[in-house]
């Protein structure tokens, strides 16, 4: 009698490059509407990319809602502003990050940490303007960032690090204003469990010391299409 072949359990399915692609188009389009942050995108696109079975594909999306269908007419891009005056305002951990931002450091700091963010868009505009202060972006690794703008007797730098963008990712174009001040943009590993949870400052970053600290990690939307106020409180 001639032995039959096993069958290979569905589960147990080897995966192709077709099935990768689908899965990395899902998470992306989950991250843009926010139903994922950028750096657990990051993990998943990446463990989608390693994936050798349709059942590890399938862990990546199964947790992720459909999202609602729409009447077939494109919101308005929300406008939020972040303001620092004489002050230090830190947005990071979970928080919304509209598809357009402005943040203005008038001798005082802003910090945007995107790492445990979510993006309402797949393309995100962040305009910095520091004047005689500075404004500092963290996005996490394997997302697209581009920087560009002037710098009149100030600074505007990129430290993008090594890792390539992944496919599919989000893109958060930021473009610099900087007058006598800073505007850095640090692409850093995703935040450690130890981290999260930790919203002071770290006391050698330049003004921690001496500036009162405004510091959210949710954002108060004003109306859809409408511009969004930054969570602006008294040190």
């Amino acid at each position: 009698m001639t032995p039959q072949p096993a069958v290979r359990p569905a589960s147990d399915a080897l995966a192709g490059d077709a099935h990768r692609d689908r899965t990395v188009e899902l998470l992306s389009v989950a991250c843009a509407d926010g139903r994922l942050q950028l750096q657990d995108f990051s993990r998943r696109v990446e463990a989608a990319l390693a994936a050798r079975t349709l059942f590890e594909l399938a862990r990546l999306t199964s947790d992720l809602v459909v999202p609602l269908p729409t009447n077939g007419v494109a919101a308005p891009r929300r406008r939020s502003w972040v303001v620092a005056m004489m002050a230090l305002t830190v947005h990071r951990g979970r928080w919304r990050v509209a598809p357009d931002t402005r943040v203005v450091a008038v001798m005082g700091e802003c910090v945007l940490d995107l790492r445990q963010a979510d993006v309402e868009s797949s393309d995100s505009h962040i305009l910095a303007v520091a004047v005689m202060g500075s404004v500092r972006v963290i996005v996490p690794e394997g997302i697209e960032v581009d920087l560009d703008g002037v710098a009149l007797m100030g600074t505007k730098d990129l430290r993008a690090g090594g890792a390539r963008p992944l496919p599919g990712c989000p893109r958060v174009r930021v473009t610099a204003a900087a007058l006598m001040g800073e505007v850095q943009v640090v692409v850093s590993p995703a935040v450690r469990p130890t981290e999260e949870g930790i919203t002071p400052p770290d006391p050698g970053e330049r003004g921690a010391r001496h500036l009162p600290i405004t510091e959210t990690s949710t954002a108060h939307d004003s109306g859809q299409g409408g511009e969004q106020a930054g969570d602006i409180r008294p040190g």
